[in-house]
This record gives structure tokens, sequence and C-alpha cells, in this order.
């Protein structure tokens, strides 16, 4: 399965290249990843990097890429939000400043979730994980 990954921030474009870069690095990732680009717009030279796709299967590759992922993000600074686009159109939402703060049980629990839709796929408009929604209690009402 193939899974897009967009990153909105400020400086999009630029944490997007950090982290192609660092999930580059992880063994399990190499040769899986593909950066998407857009056309350059009027006046700027070089295409600007507009995702990236990493083609995935369940296992030690989906593993790797969550805990690749949640260690990015807790290296952040500032507003970073990751999105996953799974392939039926569900997403998987993941903020910075959110896992910077998460507790050991609450990082375990992020990192399932992440594998939980990458396995099975959520439904389209997903609760974001989080401090303010873990996903045992995607029900009740956010505490944050």
């Amino acid at each position: 399965m193939d899974v897009r990954i967009l990153v909105d921030s400020e400086h999009g474009a630029v944490h997007l290249a950090e982290l192609h870069h660092w999930l580059a690095d992880v063994p399990e990732l190499r040769g899986r990843l593909t950066p998407l680009e857009a056309p350059p717009p009027p006046g700027v030279l070089g295409p600007t990097l507009e995702a990236l796709l990493l083609a995935i299967a369940p296992g030690s590759v989906a593993t790797a890429f969550a805990t690749a992922l949640v260690s990015w993000l807790r290296h952040r600074s500032g507003a970073v939000r990751v999105e996953l686009e799974l392939p039926d159109g569900s997403r998987v939402k993941l903020e910075a400043d959110r896992v910077r703060e998460m507790t050991d049980a609450e990082l375990r629990g992020q990192l399932a979730a992440v594998l939980a839709g990458l396995s099975a796929g959520q439904p389209t408009g997903a609760p974001r994980v989080g401090r303010d929604r873990a996903p045992a209690d995607e029900g009740a009402a956010p505490t944050g």
C-alpha cells in the first residue's frame, strides 16, 4: 500500500525535506520513499517538494515508519502537523506539539494508533490522536 505523507507548517517544504532525509536513514524504509514534487511557481527555479509517497507493508516496515515518524515529530519545534493519507482516502494526523508533551504510555498509544491506521485504515474524519484524545477513548470528549 502507498501512503502519502504531507507536512503542514509555516515551512512545510523544508520540514518535508527534513522528514524525507530522516526517513531515508531508516534501513527498513530505504527504496520505499518517493518525493512528490510540484512544478515551480512562476519566477522560482526548480520544483517544490509537495509530499512523500511511502510504499508500506504491515509488520517491520510499518513499525519502523511509525517509530521514525513519531521520533522526528518529537524533535520539531513550533507547530508542525503530519498527515498520512491512506489509499482509501482516510487520514491519520499527528501534531508535533502534542507528541512532545506525551508521557511514555501516551507515546506507546500514539505508535499503536499510527500502526492501526496503517494496517487497517481508519474512516474518513478519524479522530486526531494526541493529548486531547487517546485512541482508547474515541467516543469521549476532548480533555485538553
